[in-house]
């Protein structure tokens, strides 16, 4: 029996999500243009496939974008739409295959290996048709779908007939369906690596085949090699689990004008540090270790982390222990500020321990009533909006520098 694996892609997720959530004004363009401020330092998230004719595309600086698409309708990430829909989503396709894992909030991959009885021996195409309709009928979300042996492939063929299209990888033409591509087509190949393997000559994929394992060895080492190796030749080993682990959860800033004053940095520290616990509560997870990365006005990267002997999770124990790291990054290095973030990692979930005594946490260790007290936060939050409960530190201070933000590992 051979794998079979779907990845559902959502067609210009930030985008239709935008539509779904302002449908008298950006639902009635086809020029949207999802992200931040062009007066601040904002960046492109999304762009409609009509933007997209204009060269506006994901990461560039929206300044640049507007000047490309000027009459694009701009609107920012519809944070509750974008979360309401995932889950919309989800329901559907649930219905549908028992193993459903969200690869991300717009990705999402189906193990439909051994259905074939359920389905009445359909092809898998028909059936991805099937799902594909269901998800637009009720969610109002269009996504395309590719289907294969292996998770990769799925991923890649799912990008062949974006808008809403299928295109299914027959068992035994994974190779000639690979040999299409270049490799930096390939999820995993980055810029760098593109760049290795071109100046060898091998800028398809089809340049890789010949290239016995040990050359390639030699090239990239042993583990991404072999890698490499196989899935040129259309082995692709990657399955679908109900849940992926979580490595890490992390909110960072990039500000309009940089910042040097110690006491506004650790306000705006603090803001993170809150963003970020409830990121972490929301996923029923503790964390050991605590980072801050600072990006200085000249681009120059510095961050600094601390390894705690229990896990932590309320937003008190992470800012202090963040705070005394950014406090350490200052002392070697002034001058003003473009971005800062917080970041949590070494994950646990909340039943693999015991209530923390974290008693070298800067301020004291972090108690019950922390946690008491953050869940209930969580809880305000969730029923009347982010706004609802901010810390006094953050009322008095309250920047306004049109900040834009990005999530860390759920993005």
């Amino acid at each position: 029996m051979h794998p079979r694996i779907l990845l559902a892609d959502c067609d210009s997720y930030f985008v239709r999500c935008a539509m779904l959530a302002d449908p008298e004004g950006a639902g009635k363009s086809d020029l949207v243009i999802v992200g931040g401020s062009a007066s601040t330092r904002g960046v492109v998230t999304s762009a409609s496939y009509g933007a997209r004719k204009f060269g506006v595309h994901a990461g560039m600086p929206m300044g640049a974008a507007i000047r490309l698409c000027p009459k694009a309708v701009v609107v920012p990430v519809p944070g509750e739409m974008v979360s309401r829909k995932h889950h919309e989503v989800r329901a559907v396709l649930d219905e549908f295959s028992p193993v459903v894992e969200a690869a991300s909030v717009d990705e999402f991959y189906l193990d439909m290996t051994g259905t074939e009885m359920l389905y009445h021996d359909e092809p898998l195409e028909a059936t991805a048709r099937r799902i594909q309709q269901a998800v637009m009928d009720r969610t109002g979300i269009s996504i395309s779908i590719g289907g294969a042996t292996g998770r990769t492939l799925a991923k890649m063929a799912a990008s062949v007939n974006k808008p809403f299209g299928v295109h299914i990888v027959p068992p035994g033409g994974e190779a000639e369906f690979m040999s299409r591509f270049e490799l930096s087509d390939i999820p995993g190949v980055g810029p760098a690596l593109a760049e290795s393997l071109r100046r060898r000559g091998a800028i398809m994929v089809r340049d890789l085949v010949p290239i016995d394992l040990p050359t390639l060895v030699s090239w990239l080492g042993d583990s991404r090699a072999e890698w490499l190796y196989r899935l040129a030749r259309g082995e692709d080993a990657g399955r679908v689990t109900t849940r992926r682990p979580q490595k890490s959860v992390s909110h960072e800033r990039t500000f309009a004008q940089d910042v040097a004053d110690p006491e506004e940095l650790e306000t705006r520290l603090m803001m993170l540090a809150v963003d970020t616990g409830a990121s972490l509560r929301a996923e029923g997870l503790r964390a050991r270790t605590v980072t801050v990365r600072v990006r200085y006005s000249d681009f120059t990267d510095k961050s600094a982390a601390r390894t705690a002997p229990d896990p932590i999770e309320s937003d008190r124990a992470i800012f202090t222990i963040a705070r005394e790291l950014l406090r350490g990054l200052l002392a070697r290095r002034g001058g003003g500020v473009r971005l800062l973030g917080v970041g949590v990692s070494k994950l646990v979930g909340d039943e693999e321990e015991d209530l923390v005594l974290f008693d070298d946490t800067p301020g004291g260790p972090e108690t019950e009533r922390d946690r008491t007290l953050a869940q209930a936060a969580d809880r305000l939050r969730g029923r009347f909006g982010k706004g609802a409960l901010i810390p006094a530190r953050i009322v008095k201070r309250s920047p306004k520098d049109g900040t834009r933000g990005r999530g860390g590992s759920q993005e």
